[in-house]
């Protein structure tokens, strides 16, 4: 849409350290064999000898090239000789672990710099040059990658969205499984994870706002502006889910508990009326002198009391609703 991708012989076809540059008058993206000033260096999976080398190559701090693979890294924005360190975390659900993933964004006078524990599609939007921008706009560059990380999680939640649904549609009628029940908990996991990472970052989103850490012009404060906005309905969005799952847990206990209180009670009247006939048979069954013992009907006789019996015992749970 604004231009192809032209690629250039890369020395190394599966390095995980690529440079991409595009100016104003150029917008077609390029990848690049070395750096110049205005590209975007994408990191991914560094080893610590890569780390090592980003360190003293373009001055960055190590400490916080090291907190870039941290997983369990939070949010938050720093500076350091001249540098701006954005750490983001972005929607990543399939992930072992966790349902978000660490990445830095390094901000310098000559470059951009994006450093992921591994790898994902998270920028390939801006990698395939399905956006309009150019990495000579630093600020505007590092803009469209914060409100991608925003688009991670609105497409997520749409599926959750979709999944709840069906999940409440299967509760109604009762057929909701252990193993649904389960996939409920595990939902509210990765929103709980969601919310742990959206409010910390619409914090790191006001302070960039305010310019401090970024030089913005107009259209760069209407959108990140725009950034803050979407963060926020993003965690009311995650929020509202959240209370939805946690209605559907208590409903689906409340549920359970009925139900299983239902099939002790019909036990233990099936109990009851099972204990009838074996009273009633005992009686007439001791080596003692008892009604009917010379009757030819003696049988029918004590069938009928059973039955009497049981019958009027069923009358009698029915009315008090204790079947």
């Amino acid at each position: 849409m604004y231009g192809t991708l032209r690629q250039s012989k890369l020395k190394r076809s599966e390095a995980m350290i690529n440079i991409y540059y595009s100016r104003a008058r150029e917008r077609a993206l390029q990848r690049l064999d070395e750096p110049r000033a205005g590209c975007w260096i994408s990191v991914t999976a560094p080893s610590d000898s890569e780390l090592d080398e980003l360190s003293e190559r373009y001055g960055l701090d190590r400490d916080n090239l090291e907190d870039a693979i941290d997983i369990y890294e939070a949010p938050r924005v720093e500076t350091y000789q001249g540098a701006v360190y954005i750490f983001t975390r972005y929607c990543h659900p399939e992930g072992a672990e966790i349902a978000t993933e660490p990445l830095l964004i390094v901000y310098t006078n000559d470059y951009i710099f994006t450093i992921s524990r591994i790898e994902t599609s998270i920028l390939d939007r801006l990698i395939k040059d399905q956006l309009e921008f150019v990495t000579t706009q630093k600020a505007k560059t590092v803009l469209w990658m914060l409100a991608e990380i925003n688009t991670s999680y609105e497409k997520y939640l749409t599926k959750v969205s979709k999944r709840v649904l069906q999940l409440r549609a299967e509760l109604r009628q009762s057929r909701l499984s252990a193993k649904e029940f389960v996939r409920i908990i595990e939902l509210e996991e990765d929103l709980n994870e969601f919310l742990s990472a959206l409010q910390p970052q619409a914090l790191l989103f006001s302070a960039l706002l305010g310019g401090k850490y970024l030089r913005l012009y107009e259209d760069d404060r209407d959108m990140i502006e725009d950034i803050e906005r979407s963060t926020g309905e993003l965690i009311m969005q995650v929020q509202g889910r959240l209370r939805t799952l946690m209605n559907m847990r208590q409903a689906y206990d409340a549920i359970a508990t009925t139900n299983l209180n239902a099939t002790f009670k019909r036990l233990t009247s099936i109990a009851i009326f099972l204990t009838i006939p074996t009273i009633v048979g005992g009686l007439w069954g001791m080596n003692v002198a008892v009604p009917f013992a010379g009757s030819r009907y003696a049988f029918t006789a004590v069938l009928g009391i059973v039955a009497a019996a049981t019958a009027a015992a069923i009358y009698i749970f029915r009315k008090n609703k204790w079947l």
